[in-house]
């Protein structure tokens, strides 16, 4: 089966837990709150009826990407299309980390499932969004 999800949502790369006061580690608000976004964005875009991926089936991203709004310091004449963000955050590792775990629990079970990412990419374009088509 194939599944396709839009978030209107700007991507936000999952940095490393911060250590407090008293050696605490905690995750910044910054991250649980877009994980919080994702999710109820996910849950309104499931078909009725939808039940979780369970663990132990092959997932296959067919696409995976990250589209930014361009800045505000990039000239009209520029903003044709998508242009390629070559900037950071990193996309393997910290893009994928934060929109991943928000995705565990509601679309799929295991991240750990996910055997192969085909097109994944990251750019600039007129608005936010993250578009994600899986097969399972």
């Amino acid at each position: 089966m194939q599944l396709k999800l839009t978030f209107n949502i700007k991507p936000v790369p999952h940095q490393s837990v911060r250590i407090g006061r008293n050696n605490i580690a905690y995750k910044p608000k910054k991250i649980i709150n877009y994980q919080v976004a994702i999710r109820a964005l996910a849950i309104a875009q499931l078909p009725k009826g939808f039940e979780m991926i369970p663990a132990g089936t092959e997932i296959t991203i067919q696409r995976l990407s990250y589209q930014f709004e361009y800045l505000k310091s990039t000239p009209k004449k520029r903003r044709t299309g998508k242009v390629p963000k070559t900037t950071k955050p990193d996309l393997h590792d910290n893009l994928n980390k934060a929109f991943m775990d928000a995705l565990e629990g509601i679309v799929f079970e295991q991240d750990q499932n996910i055997v192969k990412i085909k097109n994944l990419e990251k750019y600039y374009d007129k608005e936010n969004l993250i578009t994600l088509i899986l097969k399972y």
